[in-house]
């Protein structure tokens, strides 16, 4: 197992997540697409779910989040809501899942990240491929050594549906998701899958953007990224690729040997090597022991997100997760890079992740 995944507690814990031991109570704030997924989620492991609630009602009467039979929230808005609820969500109290991004500006992102520190509660950030269990499988593969150092990670993330200049979001809007969209929003789910099965966190990042319909967001970008100990990864990533409805591909490339996953074949994972014919290992043929706690839950559409959220709720009952849960420091990180994808298309230079920093008032009052 690499170092990264090693040194956390729970990487390959004893038993799957699936109903929490404590009866739950959680608040769902965002009437949208991912609220309704979040609910959905919670009620399939027995936990009362009140709403989902609208966000912009919730910021303007914040009483929903002080009600004391609730002890998870779970933040599904437009990205410049994430702050206000997130905070007030921590202050009283409360465990907090939040959706990706982190938060619509890296300002944003570095306070919650503080704030989850100084409340002692448990967060989360919805990076919900790394509990797909042919993911996992392939983060226990590569510690093991398998592929030995990987030198190289290559893929993307391709979607359709702001394809057409009709086509309309709120992340469009650049006061409610933020000066990147396509980094932002998907770029970093790329880049989570990178990080977690590598154990090592990007560095810096150069890009190429492309905007389509006058829009001030990008459409779509190619990266190349530089990842500690020397990884190297290129990435293309759209949101205006015709016919791709949700498509991921990574590949990684090692001294022994290689392997993809792709998000359309997500139950089979090909591994290559030199002296040997391709193979395929399917669901049913996991190794890891974290793969296959994670495929004692049902598959289904939204897998990732349901085993994401059924091992937060079992870590709180003392359970651990199979995978590492994605932390807010994680998702710090994924705005830092968003926004210097951003920064290094308009420099036409490498950025360092380091760079993009704010100054910040540390505690909520």
């Amino acid at each position: 197992m690499n170092a990264a995944t090693s040194a956390i507690p729970g990487f390959c814990g004893t038993r799957a997540a699936t109903i929490p031991s404590v009866k739950h109570r959680a608040l769902v704030v965002g009437a949208g697409n991912a609220g309704k997924a979040h609910a959905d989620a919670l009620e399939s492991i027995g936990v009362e779910v009140v709403g989902p609630l609208s966000g912009t009602a919730t910021v303007t009467d914040l009483a929903p989040l002080r009600d004391p039979t609730v002890d998870v929230v779970h933040v599904t808005t437009a990205n410049d809501l994430h702050p206000p609820l997130v905070r007030e969500a921590l202050r009283v109290g409360k465990h907090v899942v939040c959706e990706k991004p982190l938060a619509g500006d890296l300002e944003g992102a570095e306070k919650l990240a503080e704030w989850a520190k100084l409340s002692g509660r448990q967060t989360t950030i919805c990076q919900n491929y790394r509990f797909l269990p042919l993911v996992a499988e392939l983060a226990w593969r590569v510690g093991a050594g398998e592929l030995g150092p990987v030198h190289l990670a290559r893929g993307a993330f391709l979607q359709d549906w702001l394809l057409l200049g009709s086509d309309d979001n709120w992340r469009l809007d650049t006061s409610r998701g933020g000066v990147s969209r396509t980094a932002a929003d998907i770029g970093v789910h790329w880049l989570d899958l990178v990080e977690t099965i590598t154990g090592r966190h990007v560095e810096s990042v150069v890009s190429q953007l492309g905007y389509l319909h006058g829009r001030k967001t990008e459409d779509h970008a190619g990266l190349l990224i530089r990842f500690a100990g020397g990884l190297q990864g290129a990435c293309t990533l759209s949101q205006a690729s015709a016919g791709r409805r949700n498509e991921v591909e990574l590949s990684l490339d090692g001294t022994a040997g290689s392997a993809t996953w792709l998000s359309e074949r997500r139950d089979e994972l090909w591994l290559g090597a030199r002296d040997r014919s391709p193979q395929i290992v399917t669901r049913s043929k996991v190794r890891a022991p974290s793969a296959r706690l994670l495929t004692q839950r049902p598959a289904g559409a939204d897998e990732g997100r349901r085993n994401l959220i059924a091992a937060f709720y079992a870590t709180l009952d003392g359970t651990p997760s199979p995978v590492p849960l994605p932390t807010f420091d994680d998702g710090l990180r994924h705005v830092r890079f968003a926004e210097a994808v951003i920064v290094s298309a308009r420099r036409r230079a490498w950025v360092e992740i380091a760079e993009m920093k704010t100054t910040i008032a540390l505690a909520p009052s």
